[in-house]
């Protein structure tokens, strides 16, 4: 039972995976006209990467403290409802670490993809 968990779960987080580069892939087509003006206007393409990345790190900062709070609650409740034993803090860092470092790999691509677009495309209509 243990292994199939395992394998749910890894499958679980390839998807999440797949979302975010997906959703970051959209959100750098939809701003494309947005990126060519910044790089117009001096902005190098570190300067792009690390927009997208801090970006993404804020959102999946904000979801992340979400479910160390549901999680939290939840073990508090399964505590008192059902004698279950207290969720290692440690299993929670190793959470917040990994779901972190997934959603700041998984934005790098369109990332950098997103910091090759050339100043023309600012002149171009859309």
């Amino acid at each position: 039972m243990a292994m199939v968990m395992g394998i749910v779960c890894l499958i679980l987080v390839v998807v999440t995976a797949a979302g975010i580069t997906g959703l970051t892939s959209f959100w750098v087509g939809q701003r494309r006209k947005q990126i060519g003006v910044r790089r117009a206007l001096g902005a190098r393409k570190v300067d792009i990467l690390h927009y997208f990345q801090i970006e993404n790190l804020l959102i999946a900062g904000i979801g992340v403290m979400l479910g160390v709070l549901l999680a939290l609650g939840l073990n508090l409740w399964l505590m008192a409802n059902y004698e279950m034993t207290r969720l290692p803090i440690s299993w929670v860092l190793a959470g917040v670490l990994t779901m972190l470092a997934l959603g700041q790999a998984a934005v790098f691509v369109p990332a950098r993809r997103a910091s090759n677009v050339p100043p023309v495309v600012a002149t171009r209509s859309v």
